[in-house]
């Protein structure tokens, strides 16, 4: 059977203007604009060939739009995460109450703590960055799911590892290397940004398509010279939250 490509997405609920966020801005979340915008995502999403499944908005918990952060689709399993942020940790059964007929389901659990925004995949490797939601028991945890090496990443600024790297496929990285650790990454290459476009570091790979956010005219054309088509997304309401383009989706095959 033929598999394809879902991005499954939950809008922001109404509550989500009181998202957990250390922006200067995060008090003037506008909810009207935030949800014009993820349309808009939605949109970008299947003009790169995405089949988009929306899940309802979870008004208990404001920061359910950033379904990223609730598992890891990891060798065919959905791996879901164990959040450190207590105020989240409800966001998970939600989840996993949508995914059950669709693929297997592992659960990690305390002492184990992670975000899916701080796991990156590339070809050969997992990267998990060790940031303020994710620990070192989380790198052990991944590897008895995985035969790919699993490197752990310092987060040195930013919330989570994808805050500041993102994978275009074929071992090509868009990276922010003022904010992380770059020696994990010597062997792959990349689109370096500048300080100055750190926000767009966040960006979403489907095939030759690239979802960025709107912008960053310096770090959109250095993709494009790779051949990537580039789909920029207005994405300030979500900035506020410290929420990135690829936190909004959890793709999965199915």
């Amino acid at each position: 059977m033929n598999k394809s490509l879902h991005a499954w997405v939950r809008p922001p609920s109404r509550n989500f203007a009181h998202a957990l966020s250390e922006h200067p801005k995060a008090t003037s979340i506008r909810l009207k604009k935030a949800r014009q915008q993820h349309t808009a995502y939605c949109k970008a999403l299947k003009t790169a060939g995405l089949f988009v499944e929306v899940l309802e908005p979870l008004d208990a918990f404001p920061d359910s739009v950033f379904i990223e952060d609730n598992a890891v689709i990891l060798e065919g399993r959905a791996v879901l995460c164990s959040m450190k942020e207590t105020s989240r940790r409800g966001e998970i059964s939600f989840l996993s109450e949508a995914l059950q007929s669709h693929l297997p389901m592992v659960g990690l659990q305390a002492p184990v703590f992670i975000d899916g925004g701080d796991v990156l995949q590339t070809e050969d490797t997992v990267f998990v960055g060790q940031s303020h939601r994710t620990n070192k028991e989380a790198l052990a945890a991944l590897q008895s799911l995985t035969s790919k090496p699993v490197i752990p990443v310092a987060v040195q600024q930013g919330l989570h590892l994808k805050t500041s790297v993102s994978t275009l496929g074929k071992n090509l990285l868009v990276i922010n290397p003022f904010q992380v650790e770059t020696e994990p990454f010597r062997d792959l290459e990349w689109i370096e940004v500048d300080a100055e476009e750190a926000y767009a570091a966040n960006c979403l790979s489907v095939g030759e398509h690239v979802i960025l956010p709107d912008g960053f005219p310096k770090l959109e054309q250095r993709i494009q010279a790779h051949g990537f088509s580039t789909l920029p997304v207005d994405m300030s309401e979500f900035q506020k939250a410290d929420g990135g383009v690829t936190c909004l989706s959890l793709l999965i095959e199915v």
